[in-house]
């Protein structure tokens, strides 16, 4: 709190009277970032007010980006890892996805624009080619005006390499320790004048040995075609496939923990349930037509995706299949005064999935005066067993929304908008056995009305929907103090929706309200550029985890949560070929009103929490940059990131201390057409967790990888 109340202290000094007087002799800044993302339009970042961070080419050339979390480890108010290293990144902005497991929610992600998140708030990034982006653009805080319902957290759009570029085409390769492997081929081209393409095939692996069950393996194709018209207008598709295999090696007991800090292996998982993964294909096309009537921009955009995946559900393994369907309707109007935006939206997502038990057991003999029963103790494999539940589960989200950008006076800018949403579930399914822990055993669910491993059934089936609906408005207002120096203040609403998984444990949930209130500085220089902000984001019903006497993990709506942060961000070019970078995070999220259901011995008492600090929140974290690049010859970067301490649970009984400078490190030589790169990840080879948790007076550690190392060579075709 104290490292938060001093950088609200040092934002609230620089006034504005104080920027101007500081900038008057100096030029503004000939290249400012341009967001597409924030207000549906182009425009640069330091006139939007909100927080956006770019993520450009340049930075991503430099990483070996097997994964988001190569990009975006520095972004303030981001936590973002690890626990495989291949596409199982869990991404945080402001608090927001500290709920989820594994994948991304809370958080709208696009894809050159276009939606990929469910409608439900769920996102896997098993989709994306990361050997194929061109920038990300992450804006923070609730962003619910323009993106519909459950952007409460913020929006990443991820930008492929763009389709209109010149004639180009390269084939890239890698190799490195724990079996770690990649290969990249693309090619941009036109075909006849107005058709233009790029195609671009991907593969990563990695036998990751340094831990038992913990490969990972990825193939992706992206073909993207571009019609230009002569009329200016333009039709843009997107067409992806990926098939991407993870293993999950599960998480340490403190005894394993230690022996992976003194070996850098952890050759066992605690538990029982020692081996699943996810095996996942997805399927994407989206297309999105531009034209310009006079002053109106027309953008209509349609979208799909079908994804299948087989992943682990607690004691049992899942298999689930889903068709997502969307449109967008945006019109643009640009007038004397500035730019009107409105559109409607309608995405819709059909879901199968079936569970069965784990079919590779190994089991003991139990008997005792009341029941004789064969108690699972170790499973060898994540092979298929009898079926123990079925479901069907749809959503569908309409909304209307509108925005003025309005610029009254030469400096100012002022955006207001308001958006209506209106989202609808219905689950349905049948629950024929479940796993019980006091038995250790997969029990039947019986003929009658009972309480099915926790679920609310009759006759093991239930059926049922549930629907809200909600008004979200905000408004910014954005001011040049300066040549090169913009203030900005903001207030914003959001709203965001249970997933269909977490209703299935809880029909009563609530949707989630937010209303956050923000300002900002942005300094754009020849030689220096800067970003800050400060927030107080205030959350009604926030769906919070947590883990019930039986092993799973339900969900439950907690009264009042309060989100306080400062972010800092500063580049310098300390002369043509050398660069140098701070970013600077301060949390402090805590809930206002929350009872916490706690169960012990089958019985389950509400515990207040209020005034805690919620868990898996670094009370600050920060990174230190540096970059060296030639015109074409040596180029080097370093970046050294730290997390601050945090709890690991809701009672706030205990903390970890986080990590200070993991290092990664890169450097290179461009010559001709031929570019040889060498990344090192964890330089100093720091045993660390990227994650600790507690569980009835247990911890489990989740730990990060030791030194990893990978050699690129790419050459321009």
């Amino acid at each position: 709190m104290k490292a938060l109340s001093i950088s609200l202290s040092a934002l609230l000094l620089l006034s504005p009277m104080a920027l101007k007087a500081q900038q008057q002799e100096i030029e503004e800044q000939l290249i400012d970032e341009i967001s597409v993302t924030a207000t549906r339009t182009k425009r640069k970042t330091s006139e939007v007010s909100a927080s956006v961070s770019v993520v450009n080419s340049e930075k991503l050339e430099d990483e070996s980006m097997y994964n988001i979390k190569d990009a975006l480890t520095s972004t303030p108010g981001v936590q973002i890892d690890t626990k495989n290293g291949g596409y199982d990144s869990r991404l945080v902005i402001r608090g927001a996805g500290l709920k989820a497991a594994y994948g991304v929610r809370e958080i709208m992600v696009l894809l050159d624009g276009v939606p990929v998140t469910d409608p439900d708030s769920f996102t896997r990034f098993d989709l994306i080619d990361t050997q194929n982006i061109e920038q990300i653009e992450v804006v923070k805080g609730p962003n619910s005006t323009l993106w519909g319902a459950n952007a409460a957290g913020g929006v990443v759009n991820i930008i492929t390499k763009d389709p209109l570029k010149t004639k180009q085409g390269s084939l890239k390769v890698g190799a490195g320790n724990f079996g770690r492997a990649n290969a990249n081929i693309f090619w941009n081209d036109n075909l006849g004048g107005s058709l233009f393409y790029n195609l671009s095939l991907s593969h990563r692996e990695a036998k990751n040995d340094w831990r038992r069950w913990n490969e990972f393996s990825t193939d992706q194709v992206s073909l993207a075609p571009t019609w230009m018209f002569e009329d200016g207008s333009s039709l843009e598709t997107r067409l992806v496939y990926s098939q991407a295999d993870m293993q999950l090696p599960g998480s340490l007991d403190e005894e394993m923990f230690k022996t992976y800090e003194e070996t850098g292996k952890a050759p066992e998982s605690t538990g029982i349930w020692q081996y699943s993964g996810r095996y996942s294909t997805n399927s994407y096309l989206s297309t999105r037509f531009k034209k310009q009537i006079g002053n109106w921009e027309i953008v209509p955009m349609l979208y799909a995706n079908q994804w299948s995946h087989r992943h682990p559900v607690y004691a049992q393994i899942g298999k689930a299949s889903a068709l997502n369907l969307g449109t967008d309707l945006q019109a643009n109007l640009e007038h004397p005064s500035g730019t009107l935006t409105f559109g409607i939206s309608q995405r819709q997502e059909n879901y199968d999935s079936k569970s069965y038990a784990f079919g590779d057991v190994e089991t003991e003999r139990v008997t005792s005066r009341w029941a004789s029963y064969d108690k699972i103790v170790k499973v060898n494999s994540d092979a298929e067993g009898e079926l123990n539940e079925t479901g069907k589960r749809s959503t569908q989200l309409s909304g209307v929304y509108i925005q003025e950008s309005w610029r009254p006076a030469d400096g100012w800018i002022v955006d207001a908008g308001v958006r209506h949403d209106q989202i609808g579930f219905n689950l349905s399914g049948e629950i024929y056995r479940y796993y019980s822990s006091y038995t250790s055993t997969y029990s039947d669910c019986g003929s009658t009305a009972t309480d099915c491993g926790g679920t609310a059934v009759d006759q093991g089936k239930y059926d049922f929907s549930k629907n809200y609906s909600a008004t979200s408005p905000r408004i910014g207002v954005n001011y040049r103090v300066a040549p090169g120096a913009n203030v900005y203040a903001a207030l914003a609403s959001g709203i965001q929706t249970p997933t269909q998984g977490e209703l299935s444990s809880n029909h009563q949930l609530e949707l989630v309200q937010s209303i956050n209130y923000e300002m900002g500085l942005k300094m754009r220089q020849n030689q220096f550029e800067l970003d800050s902000a400060v927030y107080q984001n205030l959350l009604s019903n926030e769906v919070v985890k947590v883990i019930n006497s039986d092993g799973r993990t339900e969900y439950t709506n907690a009264g009042k949560t309060k989100k306080l942060g400062f972010e800092f961000s500063g580049n310098y070019q300390v002369s043509d070929e050398v660069t140098a970078g701070l970013s600077y995070t301060a949390n402090d999220f805590r809930f206002v009103d929350y009872m916490e259901p706690v169960s012990s011995n089958g019985t389950t008492v509400l515990v207040d929490r209020s005034g805690n600090r919620m868990a898996y929140s670094p009370d600050q974290m920060y990174s230190l940059m540096a970059g060296y690049k030639q015109p074409q010859g040596l180029r080097a970067s370093m970046q050294a990131d730290s997390w601050g301490a945090y709890y690991i649970d809701s009672e706030n009984s205990q903390t970890y201390e986080g990590f200070q400078f993991v290092t990664k490190a890169m450097v290179g030589y461009e010559l001709g057409r031929y570019d040889l790169r060498f990344n090192v990840e964890n330089l100093f080879d720091q045993r660390y967790a990227v994650e600790v948790t507690k569980s009835y007076g247990s911890k489990y550690y989740s730990p990060a990888a030791p030194r990893t190392f990978l050699l690129t060579l790419s050459t321009k075709l």
